[in-house]
């Protein structure tokens, strides 16, 4: 069974700190269970061509950012497959992102109980939404910070947007110091900005 290894994400753009993990992706056809899927992003390859045909963004990221490691059969095979079909969901992507965004937000007036889970989800809506918008307008940019280097970007408070990012680690992997009230008002504050920077955006997409 042929087997393919890439590394993507934040170690093959060099945008590496303390809060990066270390991204790798098997491809695989057929089970595999000596795989952590824990460890690994496991995709089949017949999966993975199906992604290609639909040009989804996670095809596009690994066309343009992955890194082969290793080939059971001396094949690229993400190389082989070349360029994924054009995006066409642009505007229901960042439609789905911004709903994340807005309901994430919405529950945080509600109920402090969740907030760094909700602050979590913000931060997710924000950097999709602009990833899937970078993707749509023809150039891509899948950093975390994708909100503030898009061509259109978020102008928000960097502290703010700080916030936002150790609330998706806290969330997703238990890393870091826990957010405070007086942080958590300080996203509070920026949120009408990023309303309208997405509203804007959505805006264009629809057109």
């Amino acid at each position: 069974m042929n087997m393919h290894f890439y590394a993507f994400g934040s170690i093959c753009r060099g945008e590496v700190d303390k809060a990066s993990d270390v991204d790798i992706l098997a491809c695989i056809t057929g089970p595999n269970s000596d795989i952590d899927t824990e460890k690994f992003s496991v995709y089949q390859h017949d999966r993975l061509r199906r992604l290609w045909t639909e040009g989804n963004p996670f095809a596009w990221h690994l066309h343009l950012e992955s890194r082969l490691l290793f080939s059971s059969d001396g094949i690229d095979f993400i190389a082989s497959l070349g360029a994924p079909a054009a995006y066409t969901a642009g505007e229901e992507d960042c439609n789905k992102f911004a709903n994340l965004f807005f309901d994430s937000f919405n529950q945080l007036l509600k109920t402090r109980v969740n907030a760094t889970f909700n602050l979590s989800c913000m931060f997710l809506g924000i950097r999709n939404f602009a990833t899937c918008y970078s993707i749509w307008h023809g150039h891509p940019v899948f950093s975390r910070r994708s909100p503030l280097l898009i061509d259109s970007p978020l102008s928000i408070d960097a502290e703010a947007f700080g916030v936002l990012t150790r609330a998706r680690v806290l969330s997703t992997r238990g890393i870091g110091l826990a957010l405070s009230d007086q942080e958590v008002m300080l996203v509070l504050r920026a949120a009408p900005a990023i309303q309208s920077w997405m509203r804007q955006l959505l805006a264009e997409v629809r057109r």
